[in-house]
């Protein structure tokens, strides 16, 4: 009778989604939440976009925005973010700390001066794109991602090469693109 009735709920929740079992003992749901506002002549983050904070997956690519509001920090489910070719000038919100669960976060090909000592907080992420940019130097917090942090890609930013060296000392694990 158990067996039966442990097929059912198998077979219910397969219904539903994809399933995720943890060593035979839980069942969940896995499921991505995709906001795609790519190339939508988008020049500011407004309530439309941060308000959705069951999102997972966020793309703001090609367009024009300049800044990310501190609100930016609600959407705290979002695994993937891709703010590149936009506009953003100076550095990211510090609040991007609040979106623990980031995983891959694409920066690139803006005018961003810098980047906040915050993202040495976000210890989930694995691919960090900050590729063409005018950055000229970074926080000695991005050391704090030395285990997790796969691939940082730093192409066309103006740091030097004992810059590189210092970040490649501190990121061991980490392939450092530049």
């Amino acid at each position: 009778m158990k067996f039966i009735l442990g097929l059912f709920v198998v077979i219910a929740l397969f219904a539903v989604g994809y399933l995720k079992f943890n060593q035979g003992l839980t069942v969940s749901t896995v499921t991505s939440i995709l906001l795609d506002q790519s190339s939508k002549g988008i020049s500011q983050i407004t309530s439309s976009i941060y308000s959705n904070t069951d999102t997972t997956d966020l793309i703001l690519s090609n367009n024009s925005i300049r800044s990310l509001p501190s609100q930016i920090g609600n959407m705290s489910k979002v695994v993937i973010f891709k703010i590149d070719h936009n506009l953003l000038q100076g550095s990211l919100a510090a609040e991007i700390r609040q979106m623990s669960q980031l995983k891959v976060l694409d920066a690139s090909y803006n005018n961003m001066t810098g980047v906040p000592a915050e993202i040495g907080q976000l210890t989930k992420l694995q691919t960090l794109n900050l590729s063409n940019n005018n950055i000229s130097s970074l926080p000695n917090e991005l050391s704090n991602l030395k285990n997790n942090l796969k691939t940082l890609n730093l192409t066309g930013n103006p740091l030097s090469q004992l810059q590189i060296s210092n970040l490649k000392a501190s990121l061991p694990k980490t392939k450092i693109i530049y």
